[in-house]
């Protein structure tokens, strides 16, 4: 041991002194025996092999540190890196790399954009690639009409679309309410995918909300004597059996025309979909008497939609709505109808019938005003089937 002197006090002190007993004063604040700036690289915890690393770049860099992850080998059989991001500070850079090594994912998957998502999304729930020609199924239709409706979005990167640039799109305005639908599913459905694969660490199409009316188009329900034309040219107008259907069962056009036939169960006589609410999602409709037979004469295992087909060829949803007005000219109806009237008109005939109010309900699929008819209330498939079989037939 040799003596040193305090720069304090000038005290003779033992060189492996820690407070100076003369003066008091912590002898590693000084130039005797200062505090490291940065802890030694002896002792330091390595990081296991293949877990990355922290790089510090050279020159005047805002953000210097580049973090570098190993998530392939070369053709030699070498790791390659790819770099997860660059920060500002070390500290920041570890906390990056920490939180990918708890959870790895493919980095390259990052910088996919919209487009490039739904591509691979499509791919995966249809089997079959978007781009194909020839005819699509009632719900690819819908599909890509809801992506058309996306173009705001197509070339952004996935990673980098957050919820308020997705609500913009189901807040459009110009878009009907069923499109929107459409478009919020399809938001959804690909948060899902993209969560699924590591696309993204977050899922923000969970956030979206629906804040258009639900029945916002303008109706008019078809009259009584309307009923009875479509009725007595049921045979000779193409389509007027699909009309009536609709006006039986509530259904609104985008959730018939995209329901799978097997939904449609002849043996007990039930339609089984919907969509947009808990409440109008999986609901059954008990298949009305007076549309049975067309709805067996339409099922056919050979097309994707009982609706959209003229017995011959599948068609779609745009030219089924004018097969649709050329029907209601055709039975000698004048007043212009949509395919949405159909809903409103059995909602009228179930009124009219004064169905019990929790039956009409869970036919339409809206839920109740009281927690007793959205929770507590059940009804089973035979008191729906009688409620249906009440409304006027012609």
């Amino acid at each position: 041991m040799s003596l040193i002197t305090c720069p304090e006090c000038s005290g003779s002190i033992s060189d492996k002194a820690i407070i100076c007993p003369h003066c008091g004063i912590p002898l590693q604040n000084t130039s005797i025996n200062p505090i490291p700036s940065r802890p030694s690289r002896k002792g330091r915890r390595r990081r296991p092999n293949g877990s990355g690393t922290v790089v510090k770049l050279s020159g005047n860099r805002k953000k210097p540190y580049q973090v570098r992850v190993n998530t392939r080998l070369d053709d030699r059989g070498y790791p390659v890196f790819d770099v997860l991001g660059s920060f500002p500070d070390k500290v920041l850079a570890d906390i990056a790399l920490a939180d990918y090594n708890r959870n790895p994912y493919d980095i390259n998957l990052r910088d996919l954009t919209f487009k490039e998502v739904y591509r691979k999304w499509y791919i995966r729930k249809f089997k079959a690639d978007p781009d194909r020609k020839g005819m699509k199924s009632g719900s690819e239709y819908n599909y890509r009409a809801a992506f058309k409706r996306c173009y705001k979005l197509h070339d952004i990167k996935y990673s980098d679309i957050r919820t308020p640039e997705m609500q913009e799109i189901l807040d459009d305005p110009s878009t009907s309410h069923a499109c929107t639908e459409y478009v919020s599913l399809l938001l959804k459905s690909m948060g899902k995918y993209a969560l699924e694969f590591d696309i993204v660490s977050k899922d923000y199409s969970q956030f979206l909300q629906m804040n258009k009316d639900e029945d916002d188009e303008p109706a008019v329900p078809l009259t009584h004597d309307d009923i009875k034309k479509l009725w007595d040219h049921r045979f000779n107008v193409p389509f007027a059996d699909t009309i009536l259907i609709y006006c039986y069962s509530g259904w609104r056009i985008t959730e018939l025309t995209s329901m799978p036939m097997e939904n449609i169960n002849l043996k007990n006589r039930t339609f089984f979909g919907g969509m947009k609410t808990d409440a109008g999602k999986n609901r059954i409709v008990p298949i009305h008497p007076i549309i049975y037979d067309f709805v067996k004469k339409r099922y056919d295992a050979g097309f994707p939609s009982l609706i959209l087909h003229d017995f011959n060829v599948p068609i779609t949803k745009a030219k089924y709505r004018v097969y649709f007005e050329q029907a209601l000219k055709s039975c000698g109806i004048s007043e212009k109808h949509t395919p949405h009237d159909c809903r409103h008109t059995f909602n009228s005939l179930l009124d009219s019938a004064n169905v019990n109010r929790v039956c009409k309900l869970k036919i339409m699929g809206h839920a109740g005003d009281g927690i007793n008819e959205r929770i507590y209330t059940h009804k089973d498939i035979e008191e729906l089937r009688n409620a249906v079989e009440k409304v006027w037939i012609p």
